[in-house]
């Protein structure tokens, strides 16, 4: 990947990216389901099926929208994935790619479809809110995208756009990155099989290690 050579900003999404809270996810949204007499879902069928909107991926696994409302469901796995977020853990490489970026002097900026508080809060629960020069997240816990907080990103501070590399787990990941006109290196450790992401995207990465083995290159 020659363009690797030309990175002057670091752009990471967090779910999936850097936290690994795939399981997790999965034992949430496998809690919704029982306490409705759905039937659950494994890992393999939810990084099958997990995706942008939010509100298409309930629909998926058999949430019904009619009965009652997106917000309902979001709130109910929201407030459960709060009260547990200290148990989860970083993925391996992740603390090296931070430091490894640190180290060169590449600004560092979060954008996550999480709220944005809670984003900030948690960040520095792990210790690495002073990696980032810029945290974006969205208004309210609903996750509708966060495209327009990547663009205005990009045109309030003026930067080129070929010297950005945007780091996440999914294929909304990469239609953010597209949207916004930079590169993009997809993870396949997160919420979405890595057999998705390599149909729509050359640069997919067995783990953050890869991604240091890159720009050594």
């Amino acid at each position: 990947m020659k363009f690797t050579k030309h990175i002057k900003h670091i752009i990471w999404d967090w779910n999936g990216t850097l936290v690994d809270d795939t399981r997790y996810c999965v034992d949430l949204i496998n809690g919704i389901l029982a306490r409705r007499s759905l039937p659950g879902i494994d890992e393999g069928r939810y990084k099958r099926t997990f995706n942008f909107p939010i509100i298409d991926y309930y629909k998926r696994v058999g949430l019904d929208l009619e009965k009652e409302t997106f917000e309902t469901i979001s709130n109910e796995f929201i407030s459960a994935y709060i009260h547990s977020r200290h148990n989860l853990i970083l993925h391996d490489g992740a603390l090296k790619a931070l430091n490894f970026f640190d180290a060169r002097k590449l600004p560092q900026c979060m954008l996550s479809a999480s709220q944005h508080e809670t984003l900030l809060q948690t960040l520095k629960e792990h210790g690495i809110e002073n990696y980032f020069k810029t945290v974006l997240g969205l208004d309210d816990h609903f996750a509708f995208g966060k495209i327009h907080l990547g663009k205005t990103w990009i045109e309030n501070n003026k930067i080129e756009k070929n010297h950005v590399l945007f780091i996440g787990d999914t294929l909304h990941d990469l239609e953010v990155a597209n949207e916004m006109g930079i590169h993009c290196i997809l993870v396949a450790t997160g919420h979405q099989s890595k057999e998705r992401l390599s149909k729509r995207h050359p640069h997919v990465l067995d783990s953050l290690n890869q991604l240091i083995e890159l720009f050594n290159a």
